[in-house]
């Protein structure tokens, strides 16, 4: 099969290249438009080849079902294998796979998705009866108790650590290539984030004070509050009062001046492991942990306050650079803000 994938690209990439060639030799001589060529010829080459391609490639495949064995032919010879949770597959660049059971995800390389005509970014999930050529050596994992798989081309599997499967997320902003995607997963399952409506998470939105008191509150198990006007500017009754008013009695958040909080304005990196250190410190987790930050190149720009807290949170491993940077004033977003927590709660239940 991989010479047919092959074979069938090179001919669209001959075909086009003598298409564009002919155009431009002489113009004086021009017999069909340029539009026809880059529209409906071109179009309709590329379906010819797919044609092509997906003829070869389904024959194989209901042949491999049927027989559930080794599968030969011309073109090479598919092997039916098999698998569980945790176990990498690494293969080299040409190499085939028909997949045909069962939950995998691309870990690293550039996997075609030869039935869908697109590259399966790292993250993404296999699916089921389609057909997939390495582009580059490639690595893939299982993510289900169980999976099966026909190979093609040189092909190693081990046993690896088990995975969950990849989190349904109702977010069309999310993709399951994005670094922040398991960190999205994780808040959410945990009820920790909600969106900004029912399909949109808004990663790069800046994270406002009002809605970290409502995180922290939360991943706290959302203890009772009795109202009281401990900030001037949060009134009762708001979606954000509870948190703030719990944050501030707590005293893990303090006031931007004296009784108002200011909620919606942004908060910065280094005041959100100030107020994470200060909720380690009221829940009893040890913050003994610290780390030397002359290492980034911006250190000096960390304030005097909230030396200790970031640098216990580079030692707990809960912040983390940016090459070579702290960025302390910089403004979070929601999706760098899911992650700090991520990390946040991965060290509080060590």
């Amino acid at each position: 099969m991989k010479k047919k994938f092959v074979s069938g690209a090179v001919a669209l990439v001959l075909l086009a290249g003598g298409v564009l060639a002919a155009f431009s030799a002489s113009q004086s001589e021009i017999l069909v438009s340029l539009s026809y060529l880059t529209g409906t010829f071109w179009n309709d080459l590329k379906a010819t080849v797919k044609q092509e391609v997906d003829r070869d490639t389904t024959a194989i495949y209901n042949e491999a079902t049927v027989q559930a064995g080794q599968i030969s032919g011309g073109a090479g010879s598919f092997t039916v294998q098999a698998g569980v949770n945790g176990d990498i597959m690494t293969g080299t660049t040409g190499s085939g796979l028909i997949w045909m059971s069962g939950s995998g995800m691309v870990r690293s390389g550039a996997l075609i998705d030869a039935t869908a005509g697109s590259e399966v970014s790292v993250g993404g999930a296999l699916s089921a009866g389609h057909r997939y050529l390495a582009g580059t050596d490639v690595t893939l994992i299982v993510a289900s108790s169980a999976a099966q798989w026909m190979a093609e081309g040189k092909w190693s599997v081990a046993a690896g650590d088990p995975v969950q499967p990849p989190v349904s997320l109702p977010f069309t902003d999310v993709g399951q290539g994005a670094w922040y995607y398991d960190d999205v997963a994780y808040v959410y399952q945990n009820r920790l984030f909600h969106g900004d409506s029912p399909t949109r998470f808004a990663p790069e939105d800046k994270m406002q004070r009002c809605m970290m008191t409502t995180v922290l509150h939360r991943m706290a198990g959302e203890p009772a509050v009795n109202y009281s006007a401990l900030f001037r500017d949060i009134p009762d009754g708001q979606w954000y009062t509870a948190g703030t008013v719990w944050a501030g009695s707590l005293g893990v958040v303090s006031g931007v001046e004296p009784s108002r909080f200011d909620p919606f304005s942004h908060v910065t990196r280094q005041e959100i492991v100030v107020i994470l250190y200060r909720y380690a410190q009221r829940m009893g987790y040890d913050v003994s942990a610290s780390a030397n930050l002359s290492g980034f190149g911006d250190a000096g720009a960390v304030a005097s306050w909230g030396q200790q807290a970031v640098s216990w949170a580079v030692g707990s491993g809960i912040l983390n650079g940016s090459n070579g940077l702290l960025l302390p004033n910089g403004d979070a977003t929601r999706a760098e803000v899911a992650a700090i927590l991520h990390r946040f709660t991965g060290w509080a239940a060590r």
